[in-house]
């Protein structure tokens, strides 16, 4: 008696179990699985941060000349204690300025003498010092400026050299102007207003 054959053949719910873990389909899921991962880990929020700083304030200092606590500008000074009206060759006038910085950061500055058309202005010396001053001439101190002579019409140099001078500092100058010994006949009854002009710039 023969045996019944057994059919290699797979079949029912098994069989088709079996076909799906040994064929290809299994592989195609499982790849998209991975691309579902992937997909998964890109979506995550990347952490961040940040900081600011603030500086602290920016703000402009001052310089200001004055002169015997006077601006001196526009309106000028009025120097009035160097004066003398009738000179003659030889005489001489003295007196002091005090030149201050009362602004916030210090300065250096230089001074000039302007002088009106006269031909007096050449025969009268100037002589700039920080010494002190009896009324006639300067004494002690250093010279700044020793004999220089007026220019009709324009201006003579009496601090070339910028001098410091600190904030809030201040420096007495002497003025001595006298009249040439070797001053001729030709200047008398003659006058001259002069100007001293003040230049300050920062250090």
């Amino acid at each position: 008696m023969s045996r019944p054959e057994v059919s290699s053949t797979p079949s029912g719910f098994g069989a088709r179990a079996r076909s799906l873990l040994s064929g290809g389909r299994p592989r195609a899921i499982a790849s998209l699985g991975i691309v579902l991962g992937l997909g998964a880990i890109g979506t995550l929020a990347a952490w961040s941060d940040s900081a600011t700083a603030t500086s602290g304030v920016f703000s402009t200092g001052s310089i200001d000349l004055q002169l015997n606590g006077n601006q001196g500008n526009p309106t000028a000074y009025a120097f009035a204690s160097l004066t003398k009206t009738g000179m003659l060759p030889g005489a001489s006038v003295a007196a002091t300025l005090p030149v201050q910085n009362t602004g916030t950061t210090s300065f250096n500055y230089t001074m000039a003498a302007a002088a009106t058309s006269s031909t007096l202005a050449p025969y009268l010396k100037v002589i700039v010092s920080t010494g002190t001053s009896n009324g006639t001439v300067c004494s002690g101190g250093t010279v700044i400026a020793n004999n220089v002579a007026l220019v009709s019409g324009g201006s003579a140099n009496l601090i070339p050299t910028a001098r410091a001078l600190a904030n809030g500092g201040s420096e007495t100058l002497c003025f001595q102007v006298t009249l040439d010994a070797g001053a001729p006949t030709t200047v008398q009854n003659q006058t001259v207003n002069t100007s001293f002009n003040f230049n300050a710039t920062t250090a």
